[in-house]
């Protein structure tokens, strides 16, 4: 018989790619990341305590587009391993999506799929770097004590203030409710997104923000987060401040948090405290300082007290994806 390199490539090349995503990473909308697996293989097995949640997804954003029709995204969360003894809190994830730097993983097959997919742990931080959230009400947290149990504190949104021409103060919806469960559990503290173009508004932020502790815990300084609005083409309110109005905005927020009773501090990602910001003058106040750069590498401001490293992060306990800080001074009194 004669062979056909020809024919044998032309029927690969039809072939469906079944399994390009199998064990991959996938997004299960609400619940958060979970992995490409057989339906069959999400679930729970004897000994274990947690929760498998098979995600199907729907069109036109199926979760795992290329694989089979029985394999959908798994979302499992382990609290207890297999051995029915040993207490872990973890996710299962594709090792790559796992970075040992900050997690634990566990090869004990607790997991779905092939040897690509661990439980992945959150490490405990040492008395020299504590690992905290911030949550607003775009955060679900469907099992605050063990939520609680994986974190070192939990920062929540006060408000913030609308990025219209109003510029409207504004409860965080959630507030109490985070508040009344995470209470004793964990560090607590709070941050004000601002949209202050005044050192009247600036003022005017912090006395809502305080206003709205009253009988509540503050183990954190109160931060005052400044960043750019959501609103088409940056034309919220204060997105186009100069920095010498923004920097008075902040210092005058500072202050009067301060006056009131507080300590405070200032929330920024890495360029902004560059560009937007007259860190030095910030600095000067003594305010604490809370820095995200979302990356492996840790940022350039020359001081901080605090790092948001990711906004995807996974935390038993939390529905979807949840930003994610180190701290290394003790601002909250561990």
């Amino acid at each position: 018989m004669r062979f056909n390199l020809k024919y044998l490539v032309t029927a690969l090349l039809a072939l469906p790619s079944v399994f390009a995503y199998i064990d991959q990473p996938c997004n299960a909308g609400p619940y958060g990341e979970g992995v490409c697996v057989k339906e069959s293989a999400c679930i729970m097995h004897a000994g274990q305590e947690g929760s498998a949640i098979p995600y199907p997804g729907s069109a036109p954003n199926w979760p795992c587009p290329e694989d089979p029709a029985d394999v959908i995204c798994c979302v499992k969360t382990v609290t207890q391993l297999r051995d029915g003894v040993t207490k872990k809190s973890g996710i299962c994830k594709n090792i790559n999506n796992c970075p040992t730097s900050s997690n634990e993983i566990i090869n004990t097959y607790e997991c779905p799929g092939s040897e690509k997919v661990k439980l992945c742990v959150p490490k405990k931080s040492s008395t020299t770097q504590h690992e905290i959230i911030d949550i607003s009400e775009f955060n679900y947290i469907n099992d605050y004590p063990t939520a609680a149990d994986n974190i070192h504190g939990v920062i929540m949104r006060i408000g913030y203030r609308g990025y219209g021409y109003a510029g409207t103060l504004v409860k965080d919806a959630s507030l109490e409710d985070h508040y009344n469960v995470f209470a004793g559990r964990t560090k607590i503290g709070y941050y004000f997104f601002t949209q202050a173009t005044t050192i009247a508004e600036a003022e005017e932020e912090a006395i809502f923000a305080v206003n709205q502790l009253s009988g509540k815990v503050v183990d954190f300084p109160i931060y005052w987060d400044s960043e750019g609005s959501t609103a088409p083409n940056n034309s919220g309110r204060a997105d186009g401040l100069t920095v010498a109005t923004r920097t008075a905005c902040a210092i005058a927020f500072i202050n009067k948090i301060k006056e009131l009773g507080y300590r405070a501090g200032v929330y920024a990602s890495e360029y902004w405290f560059r560009d937007n910001l007259d860190f030095d003058q910030i600095v000067n106040t003594g305010a604490s300082i809370w820095v995200a750069r979302y990356s492996d590498t840790v940022p350039s401001t020359s001081q901080y007290d605090a790092w948001q490293y990711t906004s995807s992060g996974n935390i038993p306990g939390i529905s979807g994806n949840v930003d994610r800080s180190h701290v290394y001074t003790n601002v909250a009194g561990w």
